[in-house]
């Protein structure tokens, strides 16, 4: 399934080629990222600057164990050069890091983050105009997964407008996630993760192994099932933030009937406990 402007995303560096997956173990299944997403629209005509910095949604779909995610958008994965809060002169931006929150929201500050690379960042160097961003650890490879990720803010303070909010409407702050700075010492895990993108389609497309996350949330993540067991908060923004898409998965909740029904037969094998049948 494609949507116009995806954003799964699978660069390494910035010489990019067209249907190349990158990704530390075998993906769910080749062609992984033609999925049925649950889709969640953003608004059109949302985004300062212009089309070309358009998100248009954000979708994921479950497949074997695997959270697929993909971010339409208008914004190229080369980039696009522009002025914003602190770069008066046109300066280079880069499309941004899927942003991973499992049981929180960026909003609310809470939350265990997670972060899937996009592109590369040489050790020490500042990906961002922003002097309040960093530190900035490296990142090996487009396509890695990070835990305890911690996010550069949009360079444009001048957004958002609400749609979606970034907690702090009005406050003349950024608080969009773009790009992982930093995270927890040693779990860099691109064997759980993996990227794609179509060149000729501009479309992204981001995989991530939910056991391996499920492993360091110390099983809040899913049930024994397989489940998800736990919300899981999904956004994407480019480096100056000047548009976010924003997709909150709930677990699903049994119907009353169903429960209804489970209820009936635990109080049933009770009675019949209690006299003496089982």
């Amino acid at each position: 399934m494609r949507l116009s402007g995806f954003v799964m995303l699978l660069v390494a560096g910035i010489v990019l080629a067209a249907g190349v997956s990158q990704a530390g173990n075998s993906p769910p299944d080749s062609g992984w990222w033609d999925q049925d997403y649950k889709w969640c629209p953003d608004p059109p005509d949302d985004a300062v600057g212009g089309d070309s910095y358009e998100v248009l949604g954000i979708g994921y779909a479950i497949v074997n164990g695997y959270l697929v995610v993909c971010v339409d958008t208008n914004f190229p994965i080369t980039g696009l050069t522009g002025p914003d809060s602190y770069q008066p002169n046109p300066s280079h931006f880069s499309p941004g890091d899927l942003y991973i929150n499992v049981g929180g929201m960026f909003q609310m500050g809470n939350g265990s983050v997670w972060g899937v690379a996009t592109t590369p960042n040489d050790p020490g160097v500042d990906r961002t105009s922003d002097p309040n961003d960093g530190p900035w650890e490296t990142i090996l490879d487009a396509g890695d997964l990070f835990h305890g990720a911690g996010f550069a803010t949009g360079t444009f303070e001048g957004y958002p407008t609400g749609t979606p909010s970034d907690g702090n409407d009005g406050d003349g702050v950024n608080d969009y996630p773009t790009l992982i700075m930093n995270y927890q010492a040693g779990f860099i895990v691109g064997t759980a993760s993996g990227f794609h993108y179509d060149a000729a389609n501009t479309d992204y497309y981001y995989y991530v192994d939910l056991a391996f996350m499920n492993n360091f949330e110390g099983g809040t993540l899913l049930n024994d099932d397989g489940s998800l067991a736990n919300t899981i908060q999904l956004t994407w923004a480019m480096e100056c933030g000047n548009d976010l898409a924003e997709y909150k998965i709930v677990p699903d909740i049994p119907e009353p009937t169903t429960v209804a029904l489970v209820s009936a037969g635990i109080a049933a094998l009770a009675a019949k406990r209690r006299r003496g049948i089982l």
